[in-house]
Protein backbone atom coordinates (compact mmCIF):
# COMPACT_ATOMS: atom_id res chain seq x y z
CA UNK A 1 0.00 0.00 0.00
CA UNK A 2 1.17 3.42 -0.82
CA UNK A 3 2.46 4.83 2.39
CA UNK A 4 1.60 8.47 1.77
CA UNK A 5 -1.46 7.62 0.41
CA UNK A 6 -2.33 6.36 3.40
CA UNK A 7 -1.01 9.00 5.53
CA UNK A 8 -2.87 11.31 3.64
CA UNK A 9 -5.95 8.86 4.17
CA UNK A 10 -5.85 9.81 7.69
CA UNK A 11 -6.15 12.98 7.39
CA UNK A 12 -9.06 12.46 5.55
CA UNK A 13 -7.39 13.69 2.39
CA UNK A 14 -8.50 10.93 -0.27
CA UNK A 15 -10.09 9.11 2.20
CA UNK A 16 -13.61 7.01 1.80
CA UNK A 17 -16.40 9.46 0.92
CA UNK A 18 -20.20 8.43 2.19
CA UNK A 19 -23.60 9.35 0.85
CA UNK A 20 -27.32 8.70 2.53
CA UNK A 21 -30.37 8.64 0.56
CA UNK A 22 -33.58 8.12 2.30
CA UNK A 23 -36.97 7.04 0.85
CA UNK A 24 -38.66 10.28 1.29
CA UNK A 25 -37.69 13.35 3.47
CA UNK A 26 -40.86 13.66 5.99
CA UNK A 27 -41.75 10.96 8.77
CA UNK A 28 -44.13 10.90 11.89
CA UNK A 29 -43.37 10.25 14.66
CA UNK A 30 -42.81 5.89 15.31
CA UNK A 31 -42.30 5.83 11.90
CA UNK A 32 -39.96 3.57 10.00
CA UNK A 33 -37.16 5.27 8.16
CA UNK A 34 -35.76 3.40 5.16
CA UNK A 35 -32.52 4.41 3.60
CA UNK A 36 -29.42 3.47 1.57
CA UNK A 37 -26.02 4.09 2.77
CA UNK A 38 -23.06 4.26 -0.64
CA UNK A 39 -19.61 4.07 0.83
CA UNK A 40 -17.19 4.92 -2.24
CA UNK A 41 -13.38 3.64 -1.24
CA UNK A 42 -10.77 6.52 -1.16
CA UNK A 43 -7.34 6.32 -2.58
CA UNK A 44 -6.26 3.80 -0.08
CA UNK A 45 -7.68 0.72 1.61
CA UNK A 46 -9.70 1.78 4.94
CA UNK A 47 -10.91 -1.05 7.95
CA UNK A 48 -14.45 0.98 8.72
CA UNK A 49 -15.25 0.47 12.24
CA UNK A 50 -18.78 0.49 12.17
CA UNK A 51 -21.28 3.26 9.84
CA UNK A 52 -23.66 4.99 12.03
CA UNK A 53 -26.07 7.19 11.91
CA UNK A 54 -26.98 10.27 14.74
CA UNK A 55 -30.86 11.90 14.71
CA UNK A 56 -29.46 14.68 15.72
CA UNK A 57 -31.46 18.30 16.60
CA UNK A 58 -30.42 21.89 16.62
CA UNK A 59 -31.54 24.04 18.78
CA UNK A 60 -30.76 27.93 20.71
CA UNK A 61 -31.07 28.23 24.18
CA UNK A 62 -30.31 31.92 25.78
CA UNK A 63 -28.54 32.88 22.43
CA UNK A 64 -26.74 29.88 22.23
CA UNK A 65 -26.92 27.04 19.43
CA UNK A 66 -26.57 23.69 20.87
CA UNK A 67 -26.63 20.04 18.74
CA UNK A 68 -28.57 16.94 20.72
CA UNK A 69 -28.14 13.23 20.41
CA UNK A 70 -31.76 11.80 19.94
CA UNK A 71 -30.77 8.57 18.90
CA UNK A 72 -27.70 6.58 17.41
CA UNK A 73 -28.07 3.74 14.94
CA UNK A 74 -25.62 1.17 14.06
CA UNK A 75 -25.24 0.14 10.32
CA UNK A 76 -22.84 -2.25 10.06
CA UNK A 77 -19.74 -4.19 11.60
CA UNK A 78 -16.74 -3.56 10.59
CA UNK A 79 -15.58 -4.19 7.25
CA UNK A 80 -12.57 -3.23 4.78
CA UNK A 81 -13.34 -0.68 1.87
CA UNK A 82 -10.65 -1.10 -1.26
CA UNK A 83 -9.61 2.00 -2.85
CA UNK A 84 -12.53 3.62 -5.37
CA UNK A 85 -14.63 0.66 -4.03
CA UNK A 86 -18.10 0.96 -4.37
CA UNK A 87 -20.13 -0.54 -1.26
CA UNK A 88 -24.07 -0.13 -0.42
CA UNK A 89 -26.14 -0.62 2.85
CA UNK A 90 -29.42 -0.94 3.20
CA UNK A 91 -30.86 0.27 6.41
CA UNK A 92 -34.37 0.84 8.68
CA UNK A 93 -34.68 1.90 11.69
CA UNK A 94 -38.06 3.70 13.96
CA UNK A 95 -38.22 6.86 14.55
CA UNK A 96 -39.06 7.61 18.41
CA UNK A 97 -42.52 7.89 19.73
CA UNK A 98 -40.90 10.67 21.34
CA UNK A 99 -38.56 12.22 18.24
CA UNK A 100 -39.43 16.03 18.65
CA UNK A 101 -41.55 16.97 16.17
CA UNK A 102 -39.89 19.54 13.67
CA UNK A 103 -40.73 23.57 14.43
CA UNK A 104 -39.06 26.98 12.68
CA UNK A 105 -35.67 27.27 13.98
CA UNK A 106 -35.17 23.47 15.49
CA UNK A 107 -34.10 21.34 12.83
CA UNK A 108 -33.87 17.88 12.89
CA UNK A 109 -31.03 15.84 10.39
CA UNK A 110 -29.71 12.32 10.19
CA UNK A 111 -25.90 12.82 10.51
CA UNK A 112 -24.41 9.75 8.70
CA UNK A 113 -20.72 8.50 9.66
CA UNK A 114 -18.33 6.16 9.09
CA UNK A 115 -15.85 5.10 11.58
CA UNK A 116 -12.27 5.05 10.80
CA UNK A 117 -9.19 4.78 13.42
CA UNK A 118 -6.70 7.68 13.14
CA UNK A 119 -8.81 9.19 10.88
CA UNK A 120 -11.56 11.88 10.32
CA UNK A 121 -14.47 10.64 9.99
CA UNK A 122 -16.32 10.98 6.55
CA UNK A 123 -19.75 12.51 7.02
CA UNK A 124 -22.85 13.40 5.46
CA UNK A 125 -26.25 15.21 6.67
CA UNK A 126 -29.55 14.99 5.52
CA UNK A 127 -32.77 17.13 6.85
CA UNK A 128 -35.89 15.48 7.70
CA UNK A 129 -38.94 16.22 8.57
CA UNK A 130 -40.45 15.16 11.69
CA UNK A 131 -44.70 15.30 12.18
CA UNK A 132 -46.60 14.46 15.34
CA UNK A 133 -47.67 10.99 15.66
CA UNK A 134 -51.19 10.01 13.78
CA UNK A 135 -52.53 9.59 17.67
CA UNK A 136 -51.23 13.02 18.44
CA UNK A 137 -53.18 13.98 15.19
CA UNK A 138 -56.42 12.89 16.32
CA UNK A 139 -56.08 14.21 19.64
CA UNK A 140 -55.38 17.75 18.48
CA UNK A 141 -57.91 17.90 15.73
CA UNK A 142 -60.10 16.83 18.89
CA UNK A 143 -58.69 19.99 20.95
CA UNK A 144 -59.70 21.99 18.09
CA UNK A 145 -63.36 20.68 18.55
CA UNK A 146 -63.21 22.46 21.47
CA UNK A 147 -62.36 25.46 19.84
CA UNK A 148 -58.67 25.51 21.35
CA UNK A 149 -56.33 26.56 18.07
CA UNK A 150 -53.24 25.21 17.58
CA UNK A 151 -50.20 28.45 17.63
CA UNK A 152 -47.08 27.48 17.74
CA UNK A 153 -44.89 23.92 19.08
CA UNK A 154 -41.99 25.64 21.93
CA UNK A 155 -39.62 23.84 23.55
CA UNK A 156 -39.57 23.53 27.35
CA UNK A 157 -36.75 23.24 29.50
CA UNK A 158 -37.87 23.13 32.90
CA UNK A 159 -40.48 20.94 32.99
CA UNK A 160 -38.82 17.59 31.61
CA UNK A 161 -41.21 14.60 31.98
CA UNK A 162 -39.13 12.70 29.53
CA UNK A 163 -35.36 11.12 28.81
CA UNK A 164 -34.88 14.26 27.19
CA UNK A 165 -33.37 17.75 28.51
CA UNK A 166 -36.53 19.15 27.15
CA UNK A 167 -40.54 18.51 26.18
CA UNK A 168 -42.18 20.18 23.68
CA UNK A 169 -45.43 21.86 24.48
CA UNK A 170 -48.87 22.63 21.49
CA UNK A 171 -49.88 25.84 22.68
CA UNK A 172 -53.61 26.60 22.07
CA UNK A 173 -55.37 29.80 21.58
CA UNK A 174 -59.02 30.19 22.55
CA UNK A 175 -61.26 31.12 19.62
CA UNK A 176 -64.58 33.03 20.30
CA UNK A 177 -66.64 30.14 20.94
CA UNK A 178 -64.89 28.66 23.27
CA UNK A 179 -66.95 26.87 26.70
CA UNK A 180 -64.11 27.00 29.04
CA UNK A 181 -62.79 29.43 31.17
CA UNK A 182 -58.98 29.95 29.91
CA UNK A 183 -57.07 32.53 29.02
CA UNK A 184 -54.91 30.05 27.41
CA UNK A 185 -53.59 26.59 27.02
CA UNK A 186 -50.84 23.68 26.50
CA UNK A 187 -50.26 20.37 26.09
CA UNK A 188 -47.48 17.63 26.33
CA UNK A 189 -48.05 14.40 24.55
CA UNK A 190 -46.45 11.15 25.19
CA UNK A 191 -47.02 8.55 22.44
CA UNK A 192 -46.42 5.32 23.15
CA UNK A 193 -47.27 1.92 20.98
CA UNK A 194 -51.26 1.91 22.59
CA UNK A 195 -51.95 5.15 24.46
CA UNK A 196 -51.01 8.44 24.60
CA UNK A 197 -50.35 10.17 27.77
CA UNK A 198 -51.44 14.50 27.96
CA UNK A 199 -50.07 16.45 30.43
CA UNK A 200 -52.12 19.86 30.39
CA UNK A 201 -51.06 23.72 31.32
CA UNK A 202 -54.15 25.48 31.72
CA UNK A 203 -54.49 29.11 32.46
CA UNK A 204 -57.84 30.11 34.07
CA UNK A 205 -58.76 33.33 33.12
CA UNK A 206 -59.88 35.56 35.97
CA UNK A 207 -63.90 35.73 36.56
CA UNK A 208 -64.67 36.83 40.03
CA UNK A 209 -62.13 38.63 43.09
CA UNK A 210 -60.66 35.17 43.70
CA UNK A 211 -59.44 34.24 40.64
CA UNK A 212 -58.79 37.24 39.72
CA UNK A 213 -56.40 37.81 42.69
CA UNK A 214 -54.98 34.05 41.07
CA UNK A 215 -53.96 35.67 37.72
CA UNK A 216 -52.85 39.00 39.42
CA UNK A 217 -50.01 36.29 41.34
CA UNK A 218 -49.79 34.21 38.78
CA UNK A 219 -51.24 31.26 40.58
CA UNK A 220 -54.12 30.99 37.47
CA UNK A 221 -52.50 27.93 36.28
CA UNK A 222 -54.02 24.26 36.09
CA UNK A 223 -52.24 20.96 35.41
CA UNK A 224 -53.81 18.21 34.49
CA UNK A 225 -52.91 14.69 33.40
CA UNK A 226 -54.34 11.55 31.42
CA UNK A 227 -54.57 8.85 29.18
CA UNK A 228 -56.13 8.38 26.29
CA UNK A 229 -55.92 4.25 25.18
CA UNK A 230 -55.95 3.08 21.80
CA UNK A 231 -59.83 1.90 21.79
CA UNK A 232 -60.87 5.24 22.49
CA UNK A 233 -58.42 6.76 19.46
CA UNK A 234 -60.25 4.45 17.35
CA UNK A 235 -64.33 6.02 18.54
CA UNK A 236 -62.82 9.04 16.47
CA UNK A 237 -62.26 12.70 16.57
CA UNK A 238 -66.12 13.78 18.02
CA UNK A 239 -65.61 10.87 21.05
CA UNK A 240 -62.21 12.10 21.34
CA UNK A 241 -63.44 15.66 21.60
CA UNK A 242 -65.97 14.90 24.66
CA UNK A 243 -62.90 13.34 26.99
CA UNK A 244 -60.54 15.95 26.19
CA UNK A 245 -63.67 18.38 27.25
CA UNK A 246 -64.30 16.21 30.22
CA UNK A 247 -60.46 16.33 31.69
CA UNK A 248 -60.27 20.28 30.83
CA UNK A 249 -63.82 20.66 33.11
CA UNK A 250 -61.87 18.70 35.49
CA UNK A 251 -59.06 20.51 36.11
CA UNK A 252 -60.49 23.65 35.98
Amino acid sequence: MNLFRKSLATFGVGSAKVDTRLEKSTYMQGEIVNGKVYVLGGQAEQQVDEIYLHLLLQYELDGNLSEYLIEKILITEPFTIGPKEERQFTFDFQLPFDAPVSTSGAPIYLQTGLEIKLAKDPLDVDGIEVLPHPYIDMILEAIELNHLRLSKVSFDFEHHFSRHPFVQMYHCEPTPEMEFNLDRAAFVFFAHQNEVEVIMHLDKKGDDLFSSMEEAFQLDERLGRFIIHLEEIHQGKEFLAHRVKEEILKSI
